[in-house]
């Protein structure tokens, strides 16, 4: 720790400074590379690999999942952090663990799962959230204060060429942003630290052109429909010349910044991908299936919770292992929703095969 003084940015997270909520531990690792160490080893970060980033149901093993994303981002904004002097271990749990609360199949599910989450819940979802509540209530991991401020703020950084940390925040503010975030799920918030608002800068970065790059090998997209900007037409170009940029505003500063130049034409590409990528009518044509199939599944499971409570099927494989604060506490509606975010893909489509499809029977 004593080291961090003479390496690290005056404005970078020092380990002196990381807070745990409930208790201190010793250890012979760093405090923020033990919390990577704990998300790399949860349940929650093995379920990456079968979750959707943007393309679902797609047979091609090359396509982007959330597993790889996350990755992506840890890898591209560590770098960066290396040269600016932050704390790379606080970038990297941040990075790896801002979207566990994902549900199956991306953003739409998310819409989905909000939608049902309101009506039966009356507060929305929103994955950030529900990242923080993963490794607080569902499988407690005992994080720093910095990290799970990263994870609900990790959302939002396409709001502006300058994003400034608010570097006085508590707890408190950590939970009443938690509050917000349930009535207004694209409320936006600066995180506490630099190294939280570069993982929410990068998390953006690091889709643009590889969600590009999948499109073209998908054959949705020619490459000669790329906007022309000063960011180049492939991931590779994009990513040095954004990290140059970015690099050049931030250093020494106590922001994380891009150029004007810069940022508007990462607008550009990021509002050319919403309209030839995330919303072509060839990746959606399972969605009307997907809807159905959340409210489905979210009814099914509610109505039998609520009247097998302890011999139903989400308890019987869910709430029975979890911890016992968890159990006491946790509502129905609540419950359904926590299963669900946290189901891969293709364990959606298997629980809603075993609930609604017949099954052979088994006399003996």
């Amino acid at each position: 720790m004593k080291l961090e003084a003479s390496l690290l940015s005056p404005k970078a997270a020092f380990s002196k400074d990381h807070e745990r909520l409930k208790y201190l531990e010793r250890d012979h690792r760093l405090p923020y590379k033990r919390d990577v160490d704990r998300i790399l080893h949860s349940k929650a970060y093995s379920r990456y690999v079968d979750k959707t980033q943007v393309v679902y149901l797609v047979a091609n093993d090359h396509i982007t999942h959330r597993s790889l994303h996350v990755q992506l981002v840890s890898n591209f904004s560590r770098g960066i952090s290396e040269i600016l002097k932050l704390n790379t271990d606080l970038v990297e749990a941040i990075a790896l663990g801002h979207d566990v609360g994902h549900p199956p199949f991306g953003h739409e599910g998310e819409s989905y799962l909000s939608q049902l989450a309101h009506e039966f819940h009356h507060k929305y979802f929103a994955h950030p959230a529900q990242s923080c509540r993963l490794f607080t209530h569902i499988e407690p991991l005992n994080l720093g204060f910095a990290v799970y401020d990263g994870f609900l703020c990790h959302d939002g950084g396409m709001s502006g060429c300058r994003l400034e940390p608010k570097f006085n925040k508590t707890w408190n503010d950590h939970f009443a942003e938690l509050s917000v975030k349930h009535e207004q799920p694209n409320k936006n918030f600066m995180p506490a630290t630099l190294e939280g608002c570069l993982v929410k800068l990068c998390d953006t970065m690091s889709y643009i052109g590889r969600d590009i790059e999948d499109a073209i090998s998908l054959g949705i997209l020619d490459r000669s429909q790329v906007p022309e900007t000063l960011l180049g037409n492939s991931n590779s170009e994009i990513l040095s010349r954004l990290a140059c940029d970015l690099i050049e505003q931030s250093y020494q500063k106590e922001y994380i910044a891009l150029s004007e130049e810069a940022y508007q034409a990462l607008v550009t590409l990021r509002l050319f991908n919403f309209k030839h990528i995330y919303r072509h009518p060839k990746l959606k044509v399972e969605s009307a299936k997907i809807r159905k199939g959340y409210r489905l599944l979210f009814t099914l499971l509610l109505d039998d919770l609520q009247c097998a409570k302890e011999k139903s099927y989400i308890w019987n494989h869910y709430i029975y292992n979890k911890p016992e604060a968890y159990q006491a506490s946790i509502e129905p509606e609540q419950a359904v929703i926590d299963f669900i975010s946290g189901m891969t893909d293709k364990y959606f489509i298997r629980t809603l095969e075993q609930l609604v499809v017949p099954q052979q029977i088994k006399i003996q």
